[in-house]
């Protein structure tokens, strides 16, 4: 990162970006260390959030997407399209898009849901 990029975060984001690196030298995840120094996980996610926003690290969903542990697939989840066009031409009458959860909850969509909100949702833990 150069020195002007540097000066323009704030004094927290230069921690997280500290933390980051020693969290790598570690061999831990960020999050395993902030929860073994005691430092605030919602800090965290928040200073994530605005070096996401001013394109210093990845977006929240590229994180979560590579969370699992190298060499290591991630969990799969079944994923059906289904065609959401009726008679005539005309949309079905029902959702378009329906999630799942293995929870229990459903959410379905009348359109698709905005990509935004999707990542957002799939970061949320149960």
């Amino acid at each position: 990162m150069n020195e002007q990029k540097q000066a323009e975060l704030t004094l927290g984001e230069r921690r997280y970006l500290e933390r980051a690196r020693e969290a790598q030298a570690e061999g831990v995840s960020l999050r395993d260390y902030y929860l073994a120094h005691g430092l605030s996980v919602r800090m965290l996610s928040r200073v994530q959030r605005q070096l996401a926003d001013k394109g210093i690290v990845p977006p929240l969903s590229e994180i979560a997407a590579g969370a699992g542990k190298p060499g290591k697939p991630g969990k799969l989840i079944e994923v059906r399209v289904a065609d959401s066009v009726g008679r005539a031409g005309f949309p079905a009458a029902g959702p378009v898009c329906r999630l799942r959860h293995p929870s229990g909850w459903l959410i379905e969509c009348g359109m698709w849901p905005d990509p935004r909100w999707l990542s957002g949702l799939m970061e949320v833990r149960s």
